[in-house]
């Protein structure tokens, strides 16, 4: 019983030290011992990476600059470490922590390569174990390393997607054999375009009219029963128009039925949010990262690449803060801008959000920081 505990606490002890590291707290010893001490974020941006380009690329503070492809260029490969989407875990089944990063590749054009690498302590030091091309312009949304396994979402270019915006949701998975990543079988994620526009819900008619264009066809439901949920619970009549984003393509209507009087049909894969009583199609998202709001106390954020601006019941005058830094990890999105005193920090998470007060429906959860307060809301993504 005595040397059962004894490895537990050292086992304990052992993934205690691995939380330390990561966290940028392991101790000012500059050569660690053998072990996941070596897979500190500091260390891993200064590591060697294989399988990028033709020689391997050593980081410097997480970032590469090869020589200009032509004598006096500007243009030249540059390879980063993508910060904040790290994974550690065992890959191998030696009760030994190997991590999981993520680099992105560009050579000055508009694309942009991301790769996954596996790496593990060689002597107190990460060594680079296999590379896995991911693709041009991925998004990367959370990685992480499930019984043995790399489990990785991510969203990718769909058939009639453009090279500018991937929207194909899909959850790759790999596992680490004889030094190399071996994909498996891959599970698609929701697939389609996010569409906006108006629900009808009734015994003879089942439609959606899309927000500008008008466009109108027979629903095909394929997302599952929140969608026909939120209309019973947001609607007060029949066939009243319900305001819904989801995720969905046109397609041919039915042959047969009351959707045959239709000329095309929407074919939803995902329910995103609905409301009742907001703005509806008149909310302009356009250029927005996300618009977030709470209650009591009603506020309200827009988040943009250059910026960050808010309004409050206690602050009626808009406040505007800088450009904001951004962070992805374990499927959360942190934007932060500002000191500590007198700045702000939003982080969302990707799960299903109702408003306390009119019961609507979002895809996000968000966190606001800001002014010693700690404000809780949902979230709408922009276009």
């Amino acid at each position: 019983m005595a040397a059962h505990t004894n490895m537990f606490l050292l086992k304990a002890i052992r993934h205690l030290l691995v939380f330390a590291a990561l966290s940028g707290c392991a101790g000012v010893n500059s050569s660690p011992p053998s072990g996941a001490a070596a897979l500190t974020v500091d260390r891993l941006q200064q590591a060697t990476y294989t399988g990028i380009l033709d020689d391997p690329v050593t980081l410097v503070d997480g970032r590469y600059e090869g020589k200009p492809f032509v004598p006096g260029s500007a243009t030249r490969p540059i390879v980063k470490l993508v910060p904040g989407v790290i994974a550690t875990g065992d890959l191998n089944g030696d009760d030994i922590d190997e991590a999981v990063v993520v680099l992105a590749h560009s050579a000055g054009g508009s694309g942009v390569f991301m790769y996954l690498a596996t790496v593990r302590d060689n002597g107190g030091k990460p060594e680079n174990i296999a590379t896995v091309r991911l693709g041009d312009r991925v998004k990367v949304l959370a990685v992480r390393i499930d019984d043995g396994r790399i489990v990785a979402d991510l969203v990718q270019h769909g058939p009639n997607d453009p090279m500018c915006c991937p929207t194909s949701k899909v959850r790759r998975a790999w596992l680490l054999q004889d030094g190399e990543l071996v994909g498996l079988e891959s599970k698609a994620g929701p697939t389609g375009s996010r569409i906006r526009g108006h629900v009808v819900w009734g015994h003879e008619s089942r439609s959606f009219t899309e927000c500008g264009s008008k466009r109108e066809g027979w629903v095909i439901n394929e997302s599952g029963d929140e969608l026909l949920e939120a209309y019973q619970e947001l609607t007060s009549a029949p066939y009243q128009p319900m305001f819904a984003e989801v995720r969905g393509d046109w397609v041919a209507p039915p042959q047969d039925g009351f959707g045959a009087e239709f000329g095309e049909a929407l074919r939803i894969t995902e329910f995103l949010r609905a409301e009742n009583e907001g703005f509806g199609c008149r909310l302009d998202l356009a250029g927005v990262l996300f618009v977030a709001s709470g209650n009591e106390p009603f506020w309200r954020l827009q988040i943009r690449d250059d910026g960050m601006t808010m309004r409050s019941i206690g602050s009626p005058e808009e406040r505007v803060f800088g450009a904001p830094g951004r962070r992805e990890q374990d499927g959360r999105i942190t934007f932060e801008s500002g000191g500590p005193d007198s700045g702000i920090r939003a982080v969302l998470e990707s799960r299903r959000c109702v408003d306390s007060m009119s019961g609507a429906r979002y895809a996000w959860a968000v966190t606001v920081d800001v002014d010693g307060r700690q404000l809780k809301g949902c979230a709408a993504e922009g276009f």
